[in-house]
């Protein structure tokens, strides 16, 4: 879970969103072989879908390039949530 962030504190560092990406892609890691239909794969998959998210729009948001290979990772996700 996030912690809560006060209104008007800003943006998320970068470290501390590509620290929340890499600990979503070791829980979807984790829960990859285990029954398809299971909350804790289901959980991981929404939240590696909102660690990308979360990552790719502040660099976004901060005019920074976005590499192809993360654009491409979250289309997958987005359309492995959409099923």
């Amino acid at each position: 879970m996030r912690p809560h962030r006060p209104a008007g504190a800003g943006p998320e560092p970068l470290n501390v969103l590509a620290v929340r990406l890499r600990e979503a892609r070791e829980f979807v890691a984790q829960h990859r072989h285990g029954p398809v239909g299971s909350e804790a794969a289901a959980g991981s998959r929404r939240m590696m879908l909102q660690a990308l998210e979360d990552y790719i729009g502040a660099l976004e948001a901060r005019r920074l390039p976005v590499p192809y290979a993360l654009r491409t990772e979250l289309r997958l996700h987005q359309q492995l949530f959409d099923r």
